[in-house]
């Protein structure tokens, strides 16, 4: 099977009758309890669904992800599951889905299960769940990235055909870049979120992760309503951040390099911008997004049960905020760091059409490797900018290193400009 769009091409062997959806999730569900990635904290009722999408399409339904298996990530409420938001805090099965869970559903998808994430979306690593490390399939002594580990896992070693992940200030686009597979970090807003637990109300997002940059686009039609229009991309202006080049090593200079050469092929001109407020963003990120998550947070469990099933980097995150909820100062501040890097942003936007940088700092890092590194302490560096201002962001398999690891590209537009993303995304491919 073509690697480019495998699944339109599943979904019309589906169509045709060459396959049955029921034999596709079969075959899935077997990858699945063969693998040693520990992608997933639990299955669903896969096979169920799949017959019944198998009668639909007999009767003529024709939906663009009919009979394909998808993951979700698991903060996105199932009905009849438990969504653990990979903590051992949580046990209440579900009595709604997660709005995403519906447009999936309607469109034919079928959801195989859901997938591993570092605990209520707090980490970077994928190891902090409680259900246990998520392995890179690309190496499997180093991490898959996080939160969204298990999704970007799971595409990467054919688990699924594409998964939804939720991003705050890189969960979707670093472990995409780490396990060589593509994550979009839609505009904020654009995706209904409702059903999924939130890390941070102002800049969580739910979006795709897949293997090309054309189904990622099916999976964002399917989940925003929107149908992208073909944009040119022909002579675009190409922003680079003058204010990411501390952050350059060997590995990333690369990323910059080869984003030149795609680029310069379809006429596109380059300049540096400033942002000058980008080196912030991570303090403004830990501010505000542990503030709300705290908030959130309070209700779940008892004392007893917080101090006993929730993990050391929840319950720092959870002190970090408590106490800048007690300091509105601190927060007054934050906030209007927030809205200088939106300003810088839209003064970028007016000397540049798309600003491009490494999605991350570094390769994957080892299990095994000082926490304390900068590159794993700041590996949201590139990321979390385009959260803080709302911004659309694709993170494309660009290059590897040495030991042949993955790092991807960042494209990041003005906001409702995925149709252009897809299009530059392409050109990496």
């Amino acid at each position: 099977m073509s690697n480019n769009n495998r699944i339109s091409e599943i979904r019309e062997n589906i169509k045709s009758g060459v396959i049955s959806s029921k034999a596709v999730t079969l075959d899935i569900l077997g990858k699945i309890n063969n693998s040693d990635l520990n992608c997933f904290i639990s299955l669903v009722d896969a096979v169920e669904q799949a017959e019944i999408m198998d009668e639909k399409i007999k009767n003529g339904f024709d939906g663009p992800l009919a009979g394909v298996p998808v993951a979700i990530k698991d903060n996105m409420r199932y009905k009849g599951s438990v969504t653990t938001c990979g903590s051992a805090i949580l046990t209440q099965k579900d009595e709604i889905n997660c709005a995403v869970v519906d447009r999936l559903r309607e469109a034919g998808a079928i959801i195989i299960g859901k997938t591993n994430m570092d605990e209520f979306a707090m980490g970077s690593s994928n190891t902090t769940s409680a259900y246990g490390n998520v392995l890179n399939p690309v190496a499997k002594d180093r991490v898959p990235g996080g939160s969204s580990g298990g999704s970007a896992a799971a595409v990467a070693a054919d688990l699924c055909y594409a998964a939804l992940g939720s991003d705050t200030g890189g969960s979707i686009r670093q472990p995409a870049s780490y396990c060589g597979v593509v994550g979009l970090k839609p505009t904020l807003g654009s995706i209904d979120g409702s059903g999924m637990y939130a890390l941070s109300q102002d800049m969580d997002q739910i979006g795709p992760i897949t293997k090309t940059v054309d189904e990622n686009r099916i999976l964002f039609e399917v989940l925003s309503g929107r149908k992208m229009q073909k944009a040119e991309i022909n002579g675009l202006k190409i922003g680079f951040v003058n204010d990411f080049k501390a952050w350059y090593t060997q590995d990333t200079q690369k990323v910059i390099n080869r984003a030149k050469e795609v680029l310069s092929k379809i006429g596109c001109s380059f300049t540096e911008i400033d942002l000058p407020s980008a080196n912030a963003a991570f303090a403004t990120y830990c501010v505000l997004g542990n503030a709300q998550s705290a908030n959130n947070l309070r209700d779940i469990g008892t004392t007893a049960e917080r101090d006993q099933r929730l993990g050391k980097e929840v319950k720092k995150r959870i002190l970090i905020g408590e106490y800048v909820l007690c300091h509105p100062e601190i927060i007054d501040r934050a906030k209007r760091v927030k809205n200088k890097i939106i300003r810088e942003f839209e003064e970028a936007f007016k000397l540049c059409d798309v600003i491009v940088s490494p999605s991350a700092p570094s390769v994957a890092f080892k299990f095994t490797d000082d926490r304390r590194n900068k590159e794993i302490v700041y590996s949201d560096i590139f990321t979390q900018p385009p959260s803080i201002a709302g911004l659309p962001a694709l993170s494309v398999p660009c290059v590897t290193n040495e030991e042949s690891l993955p790092i991807g590209v960042q494209l990041v537009g003005k906001k409702y400009s995925e149709n252009v993303l897809f299009e530059l995304g392409k050109m990496f491919e």
